[in-house]
């Protein structure tokens, strides 16, 4: 892992090129451990995206996980201490590559799980119910097979607001112990399973299923069958969808098969996850991915509290609609011009088809100009901010045992050994060096007016840098400089 970490290298994002459109096919007919209806992926990798040294790395570790497995029963525990696991996981070599993770505020002391509601990778699933109160749901992980000898990795999390602090508290934990309330004698147990749902649910379904297969390897696959190398949107997008259908493949031998990182870090079956990829698929909603659009949806745009997370997200998101709309505005002139574009509505209805939810309602019944910037701004925004959150985003709350643990074992005993440290590997894994997003990308442009635009994209975010770059530092906060140009893994 050391080695694959030290010798990846971003990979430099080409000119589009004319090839033969990519047929999509359901993703059991690509691996056939996989049974997974209503999910395609592309039935071939684009020319100009194979890494065959890289796919061939990714075939032979699958291939001595399940043959050599390094599973093995009946290891020791993590230590109690989360340092002194980390630090057994995480060695001197790891660490001349990456640094550790930094341990969140939050997770001092007991578990704030109010501040993580507002300021971390988790702060996507604070939502305000019909009562006027606000709660984490992850009871749908409940329906799923678990495997034996644990927790499922289901809760209910409510919380209220008194004005008393900036942020919500915790009130009441719903999940297989029963209810629980602070003070209660099973509420850090409560508060392990409420965390484990979150990681599960984050990693499994917000990350893999649904910004890599759901949304990610459409739009990324359409956009090359339907938009002609030289049409400016297909320019534009270029940096944000390359090497889509390459990454997906290699983490999906790695993670999803049998024998892989998913089955063996968290608590469900093989069958449990695939079930879960099935019918968490028609959940997503393009328009959650939107943070403005996102925060109106789930009761938090008006918030009584402080959300700093969401403010960061939008600062962010300003920044890369500015560039669409300025991007756009330089080859449409009105609505008309955009809809008499004879490549972008059928780019458009075949993402309406292929993404269960949110792109008609982005992109409006109609097709303009603000439909369009909304909508491509969000799939931006998908392919760098979000991603970053649910990947590279974790780094820092995953990995301490005491809080997140990936499983939550009925008998209270600790994560074994292997199970932790798979885990700390596969997060490692997502530190590896991927182009960013403040790259050079004129030369992708179609001319200089093009250029120009994206010129323009690089000193925006590096002025909202600068902005960021004055303030306290923050583990949940996502910033220009660490954002990544796509989601290729």
């Amino acid at each position: 892992m050391i080695f694959k970490f030290r010798h990846n290298r971003p990979l430099t994002i080409p000119v589009p090129r004319a090839e033969s459109p990519i047929v999509p096919v359901p993703i059991e007919s690509k691996f056939s451990d996989l049974a997974i209806p209503g999910i395609y992926v592309a039935s071939s990798i684009p020319r100009d995206e194979r890494q065959t040294a890289a796919l061939l790395f990714c075939r032979l570790q699958a291939w001595l996980a399940r043959t050599f497995s390094p599973m093995q029963k009946g290891l020791a525990r993590v230590d109690a201490d989360p340092e002194v696991a980390l630090r057994t996981a995480y060695t001197s070599g790891h660490r001349k590559c990456w640094p550790a993770p930094l341990r969140p505020g939050a997770y001092d002391g007991e578990v704030d799980l109010g501040h993580l509601a507002v300021a971390s990778p988790y702060a996507c699933y604070l939502q305000k119910d019909t009562g006027g109160s606000f709660r984490w749901d992850l009871t749908s992980l409940d329906q799923f097979e678990s495997q034996a000898g644990l927790r499922r990795p289901s809760a209910l999390v409510e919380f209220t607001f008194d004005g008393s602090s900036k942020f919500p508290v915790a009130t009441r934990i719903d999940c297989e112990l029963g209810s629980s309330s602070p003070g209660d004698a099973d509420w850090s147990e409560a508060q392990r399973i409420a965390m484990c749902a979150l990681s599960t649910h984050l990693s499994l379904v917000r990350h893999f299923n649904w910004i890599h297969l759901v949304c990610g390897d459409p739009l990324a696959l359409e956009t090359r069958n339907f938009l002609p190398v030289n049409h400016p949107i297909r320019r534009l997008l270029q940096p944000h969808v390359y090497a889509t259908q390459s990454s997906d493949q290699m983490v999906t031998i790695v993670q999803m098969n049998k024998g892989g990182d998913f089955e063996n870090t968290y608590g469900l079956t093989h069958a449990g996850i695939c079930n879960l990829f099935e019918a968490t698929r028609t959940d997503f909603d393009l328009r959650l991915i939107n943070p403005v659009l996102d925060a109106d949806i789930r009761g938090l745009a008006a918030a009584p509290f402080e959300t700093p997370a969401f403010d960061n997200r939008r600062a962010i998101m300003k920044v890369i609609r500015d560039h669409v709309a300025r991007y756009l505005a330089l080859y449409y002139d009105s609505d008309e011009a955009l809809a008499k574009d004879e490549s972008f509505s059928p780019w458009l209805e075949v993402l309406r088809r292929r993404i269960p939810h949110g792109v008609g309602e982005i992109a409006g019944a109609k097709v303009t100009i603000k439909g369009a910037v909304d909508l491509l701004a969000t799939f931006i925004y998908l392919t760098t901010v979000e991603h970053e959150i649910v990947d590279s985003g974790v780094w820092n709350y995953q990995l301490w045992s005491d809080v997140q643990p990936s499983r939550v074992y009925a008998n209270g005993q600790r994560m074994p050994l292997d199970v932790y440290q798979r885990m700390v590997s596969a997060n490692f894994n997502f530190q590896i060096p991927r182009t960013p997003l403040m790259s050079d990308f004129t030369s992708l442009a179609l001319d200089a007016k093009g250029a120009g635009a994206f010129q323009s994209f690089l000193r925006d975010l590096g002025g909202l840098q600068r902005v960021m770059d004055v303030e306290p530092a923050a583990c949940w906060r996502i910033e220009p400089r660490n954002l990544k140009a796509n989601i290729n893994a």
